[in-house]
Order: C-alpha cells, then sequence, then structure tokens
C-alpha cells in the first residue's frame, strides 16, 4: 500500500536533486543549443480527473414477459427464485418479482502523484525548430477509498398465478414455451424502494503509461521554447480490490493486472539553464478507457478516460 506522504516526501527529494544539478549546469552555459540530437526527461507529475465507481451485485427475484402465443393478458414466459417471492393470499397466490441495483461512483479527492520518464531523439533541425520521436513512460500510484453507504435501488412488482400450482424454484420458463400460464397484467404498479448498504470499498493501483509519438520543439526566444507531442499510449493497471459490507455481512479482496490501449496528447515550455540542461513544466492529457475488476461478485472500476497530468522536471541534453 502507498502512503500519500511517502510519495511526497519521494518527489521533493527528486526536485532538489534536479535543482542541485541544474544550477551548477548553468554557471557554464553555452549559446550554441542546435548540436543536441538527443534529450532525456525526468519529471514529477501530479494526475487528476481519475475516478473509480464500486458496485454490489444486483437481485434478480423473477421476471414475466412475453410469450410466442401473442396473448396480451397471459404468458408462459415466467420465472422465479427464491420460493418465499410466493405468498398466499385471499384470492390466491401472489408473484412478487424483486429486482435491485447498487452502485457508488468516486473521485481521487487528492492529486495523485508519480515520475515520468522520457526519451527525445531529434530528427530533423529545421529554421523554425527540431523535430523528431519521443518515448515515455509513466508511473502513477492511484488510491481511491469510498467509506460511505453504496445506494440500492429496489423494484417490487405483483402477479396473480391465477390458481396454478407453481413448479418448484428456481423455474424458468421461455418464450416459446409451453409451460404454466399466470397473467402478464401487474396486480398494481410497481414500487420502488431506496436501501443503502454501507461499508467500505478501496482500491489500490499502480499505472504504468508507455507513449510514443512525434515531437516538436520550437524556439520562442533565445532559451525558452514551447513544445508539444502527442500519439500512442499503452497503460498496464496493477490493482488490489477490496471490500467491507457491514449491513450484509460480507467481505472480500482481489488483485488483477490488466492492458488498456489508448492515446496522448501534450504540450509544454522549457527553459535552457545550460548547454545541457533545461527546466520543464507541462500538461498532458492521455485516454486509457476503463479498468475493471470484481471480487466476490463485487466490482470495482477504474476510469482513465479522460486524465490531466501536470509536469515539472528536468531535461539534460546530448
Amino acid at each position: 500500500m502507498h502512503t500519500m506522504q511517502s510519495h511526497v516526501s519521494l518527489m521533493r527529494l527528486l526536485g532538489l536533486g534536479a535543482v542541485l544539478v541544474v544550477v551548477p549546469l548553468s554557471v557554464r552555459a553555452q549559446d550554441n543549443f542546435d548540436t543536441d540530437w538527443n534529450h532525456f526527461g525526468l519529471n514529477l507529475r501530479a494526475g487528476f480527473n481519475i475516478g473509480a465507481k464500486f458496485s454490489e451485485p444486483g437481485v434478480n427475484g423473477g421476471f414475466v414477459k412475453p410469450d410466442s402465443s401473442g396473448s396480451e393478458s397471459t404468458t408462459w414466459n415466467w420465472g422465479y427464485n427464491p420460493p418465499s417471492v410466493i405468498t398466499s393470499s385471499e384470492g390466491g397466490q401472489i408473484l412478487h418479482i424483486n429486482n435491485s441495483t447498487a452502485g457508488s461512483e468516486n473521485n481521487t479527492q487528492n492529486a495523485d502523484l508519480g515520475y515520468d520518464f522520457n526519451f527525445i531523439r531529434d530528427i530533423g533541425h529545421e529554421s523554425w525548430g527540431q523535430w523528431g520521436i519521443k518515448f515515455g513512460l509513466g508511473y502513477t500510484p492511484i488510491d481511491v477509498r469510498d467509506p460511505g453507504a453504496i445506494s440500492a435501488t429496489a423494484t417490487s412488482t405483483e402477479y396473480s398465478l391465477g390458481g396454478i400450482t407453481p413448479p418448484k424454484a428456481p423455474y424458468v420458463g421461455t418464450f416459446n414455451g409451453p409451460g404454466p400460464i399466470i397473467s402478464s397484467e401487474p396486480l398494481g404498479a410497481a414500487t420502488t424502494s431506496a436501501a443503502p448498504i454501507t461499508g467500505n470499498h478501496n482500491l489500490d493501483a499502480a499505472l504504468f503509461d508507455l507513449r510514443l509519438g512525434p515531437s516538436v520543439n520550437i524556439p520562442l526566444c533565445k532559451r525558452f521554447s514551447v513544445q508539444g507531442s502527442g500519439g500512442l499510449a499503452l497503460g498496464v493497471v496493477d490493482s488490489h480490490f477490496t471490500f467491507t459490507d457491514s449491513s450484509l455481512g460480507v467481505s472480500g479482496s482481489g488483485t488483477h493486472t490488466g492492458v488498456l490501449p489508448g492515446g496522448y496528447a501534450e504540450m509544454g515550455f522549457a527553459y535552457r539553464m545550460s548547454r545541457t540542461a533545461s527546466v520543464y513544466t507541462g500538461a498532458q492529457f492521455e485516454y486509457l478507457g476503463d479498468f475493471r475488476q470484481s471480487a466476490n461478485g463485487r466490482s470495482a472500476e477504474l476510469q482513465l478516460g479522460a486524465t490531466i497530468f501536470y509536469e515539472l522536471g528536468v531535461e539534460f541534453h546530448f
């Protein structure tokens, strides 16, 4: 498990190291930068707009659907489970169809702090600037915790069995039938109720993202330049999901690793401190889609469809 304090301390240490490297180099700064064709970058980065969704298993207590006979008032295409959904009344037995769904969404409340390494190989030096190929490798730990209740919605509908003896549960009728026939018209309007499920849902993940695409560097003045890049991205997520449902007395955990293809685009600014080093800051947009995993019937979804990273670091040129 990662802690926010350890990441902040390490990032401060790296930032101090970058200052200790860049400042001495700036003392012997030179003006001719056009002879450098290789550029290595080391950035600290903060990820935003990373979300998660936790879901409980829905309850499917039964169904009543039209069948192939075309009747508008009766059907043999029905089913139920468990046996307790059938009760007796003065007018005969009643089928109670109880179905429910549950889920919650949660965005990470703080920035997810990580690191990014990149390498640019120039292919051409033109009058307007340089262009080449950029390869990047990022690492971001993500910790999402949802200690609140998950909202569950239950819907109940009643049907008359019309005097038949219901088959033993679980029973599943078919569209083509035949089978025991019941009324397809509800005895009344469906009722809906909410019942929160209390507990904790935690997702501890590590995101490794690889990026490859063309890059450009356009000087704005003698030492100040704008940089851009975009292309393909590939994310590898290693995740550990744990949950405890206090209201249901159920808990579980699971680990899963998955690969997410996507793309990225980034832009930033660099200030040349010396012939061999620059200070860089910029923003990166990355699309990787959604990562899903489950444990004991519960599911967690890590949403990486619109992640934004803010970066600060140094570049070395040779």
